[in-house]
């Protein structure tokens, strides 16, 4: 029986998972996993984001946790196709959300030829390590980890560590790992799972770009996203924005979605 669940995308609802987070777990950062690893003592929870389209919606989801007192990773692209983390707006954001005690760590896409090509994790380290450098000098400071855009199946359940910066997608951190990608939960519901934890470490993915005050289907959050983000704006650039966000979200097809 499909145990898939979408019923609720809410901020409302993410109030009520971030509340049961702080009554049933002891939060941690991507980077503090190591050095808990031997020693958990209490349910312990990875929060983690990865910032694939939007940094406003990240920005709102960072606020949200931080009335809870809960701290977050927030994987961030430096060649995103959607924003610029060089942009002024995109790095007071950034510096918002260190501000607020969250992590901010890497968030890595495979180009083309090493995806197509099925390289392993060491044939990448050297590109991964200098987008490390270029997001640690727009934020000021050293990112202590990563995690892959779409990873391949040879990425998954990796190494701790990856050009020494801990791996989201390592063995450790997938024991139990529960996400919301494509927007929807495929292991059923998370607020069951948060209110009675069973395992030690778990690991929480959240996506913010498919979060919103009201609840909406992801098809319909995409498109509502991309009326913000398009309007007042000439025909041209209306096209070339659809054609990129279909790129970085390809599984999910808006209304109107350009064929």
């Amino acid at each position: 029986m499909d145990s898939a669940w979408n019923l609720d995308f809410s901020y409302r609802y993410f109030r009520q998972m971030a509340r049961a987070i702080k009554a049933n777990f002891e939060s941690r950062l991507v980077s503090e996993v190591p050095r808990i690893l031997d020693k958990i003592a209490r349910p312990t929870v990875v929060l983690r984001h990865d910032m694939d389209v939007s940094p406003k919606r990240a920005l709102r989801m960072a606020e949200i946790e931080n009335e809870f007192g809960i701290r977050a990773t927030y994987m961030v692209m430096t060649r995103p196709l959607l924003y610029s983390v060089e942009d002024k707006s995109s790095r007071d954001m950034l510096q918002q959300l260190i501000n607020m005690g969250h992590e901010v760590g890497l968030h890595f896409d495979l180009d083309d030829n090493q995806r197509h090509r099925g390289h392993g994790i060491g044939s990448v380290e050297a590109k991964t390590y200098s987008a490390c450098k270029q997001l640690e000098s727009i934020i000021g400071q050293p990112v202590l980890s990563l995690s892959f855009h779409n990873p391949m199946p040879q990425f998954l359940r990796g190494p701790l560590t990856i050009c020494g910066r801990v791996n989201a997608y390592s063995r450790e951190l997938m024991a139990w790992y529960v996400s919301d990608s494509k927007g929807c939960w495929r292991d059923g519901e998370p607020l069951p799972k948060l209110l009675s934890p069973d395992k030690s470490l778990l690991q929480l993915l959240v996506h913010p770009i498919w979060w919103g005050d009201k609840h909406m289907l992801p098809e319909d959050r995409l498109q509502d996203f991309f009326d913000g983000e398009t309007k007042g704006q000439s025909t041209e650039y209306i096209k070339q924005f659809d054609a990129v966000l279909a790129n970085v979200l390809p599984s999910i097809r808006r209304k109107g979605l350009q064929n």
